[in-house]
This record gives C-alpha cells, structure tokens and sequence, in this order.
C-alpha cells in the first residue's frame, strides 16, 4: 500500500514505522504525565518535610506545565497520524496551533534553563548582587517574564508576520517556514536563531563553567580552610557500639565574596 502525503509517497514499511515511534511517544507521554502527578502531589497534597520551596520551584513548575501543555494539544494529533498514516495537519488552522505551542513550548524552556542556570552562578558567585536579591525575590515574575517573551516571537508567525508555520517532513509536524526566500522572512529566522538559541546558550555553558571552575578551586584549596571544612567525628553509644560519621560540610554562602573577604573576592574574580 502506498499513500501520498505532502508530494511524498508513504509505504507500508513506513506507516510500521511511523506506528512504532508513535507508540514510543505515547510512552514516553505517559511517563512524563506519571512524573508530573508525582511532583504536584508531593508539591501541594502530601506536603512531605524533605520537599522544600526555593526559587527553583516555579522554574520547575513552568517546565512540567509546559510539557503537560504540548501533550494534551498537539501530541495526540501526531499519535493519530502515526497510527492511521494520514496527515490531519493538512488543516491550516490545527498546523498552526500545532507549530505555535511547540515552537512556543520550547523557547520557554530554553529561557527556563538559562534561568535556573544563571540563578546559580548569582547565588554561588555573586551572593550579596543586587541582581542576585532580585533573582530570588522575583522567581514567579521571572518565569512569567520567560514565557510573555516566548509568546512574542512566536505568536506573530501565526498570522503570518515574519514567517508562518506549516507542514515539514510527510506532513505529520508544523514548523517555521525555513524556505520563505523573503527578506523579512529571513531576518526573523536570523534573529530567532540568534537571540533564542546563541543567546540562552552562550550563558548556560558560561555560568555552569564559571560555578564549576570556581567550586573545583575551593576543593583543591588545602591551605584555605575557611573555603571547606571537612570533619570526621567517632560517636560511641552506650551499648559500645562504635559508630562512624564522617559530615562534609560545604558553605560557600559564608566564604563567598563580601566586604571582609577581598582577598578571596579578588581571587574568585580571576577564575
């Protein structure tokens, strides 16, 4: 059997395929739905001790709505055509919606990790910064600010402005238009690679180097004692049982740079 979907000829050995990637993804689907359940039960139902808020929170918060988001709208669609082998994003407006919360779903990911990223190199290196102070202050109005700026770059292509989506590949996924020759078509694809991916990128790998530079110098430091402190204590209880505890202890909140430290300052500034 042969089937034609978006000028490309379809056979039975790729409808097998198609079904089994499907059915992968529904897996996977199912998975990340289970994980999600997990998190907001523990998050707002059962409340246990070892669950704590702090500023990742809303981050993580964010990426699990994301993903639920792209999984409730656009991913049963993709499951039906890998299933039936028929294209229904041959409909102009479900390519649309499809390629709008997919392109949107993953730039506000990508501004979530550089997000969390950049948080902990403020709050490891630059602990008393103004602009640390507002990171966790601010976590809920940064992650809405993330996902207001993935809403403007790829809302605009849904009524054509830039670029538009449409189908890619056999038709089964809505994309950005890569082959629109026009001039405006390119400096919006220009400035999407540039500012939502270079941009993001660049300071996720520089503040995840600077924070791991910077925590292996503290540990290859004998000589500074004040970075470290490493104890190991016996305990014996009353029934003679010996006991060994060995606590490792780490804060760098207490040795990070301040007024009283410029010496250590001047020496993390150089890494």
């Amino acid at each position: 059997m042969n089937i034609s979907l978006n000028s490309i000829v379809i056979t039975t050995i790729h409808c097998s395929l198609y079904r089994f990637l499907g059915f992968i993804l529904l897996i996977a689907c199912c998975i990340n739905l289970f994980i999600t359940f997990r998190y907001l039960t523990s998050r707002y139902f059962t409340k246990t001790k070892h669950f704590t808020i702090n500023c990742a929170s809303p981050v993580i918060s964010g990426m699990l709505f994301s993903s639920t988001l792209v999984i409730f709208t656009t991913v049963p669609f993709v499951i039906m055509q890998c299933f039936t082998c028929q294209a229904y994003f041959s409909h102009e407006i479900i390519c649309k919606i499809h390629g709008f919360v997919c392109f949107c779903a993953g730039l506000f990911n990508m501004y979530l990790v550089a997000l969390l990223s950049f948080s902990r190199y403020l709050s490891i290196l630059h602990k008393p910064s103004w602009l640390n102070r507002l990171f966790e202050q601010r976590c809920d109005l940064n992650v809405l600010c993330c996902a207001l700026l993935a809403i403007s770059w790829t809302f605009p292509p849904v009524f054509g402005i830039g670029n538009e989506y449409v189908r890619e590949g056999v038709g089964f996924y809505c994309s950005l238009n890569w082959k629109n020759p026009s001039i405006y078509s390119r400096i919006y694809l220009i400035s999407v690679i540039f500012f939502n991916y270079f941009i993001p990128l660049i300071l996720l790998v520089y503040s995840n180097l600077r924070v791991c530079f910077t925590l292996h110098h503290l540990l290859k430091s004998p000589k500074s004692p004040k970075y470290i402190r490493l104890s190991k204590t016996l305990s014996q209880s009353k029934n003679s049982d010996v006991t060994d505890r060995i606590s490792l202890e780490i804060d760098l909140n207490r040795y990070l740079p301040d007024t009283r430290l410029e010496e250590t300052t001047n020496r993390l500034q150089r890494l």
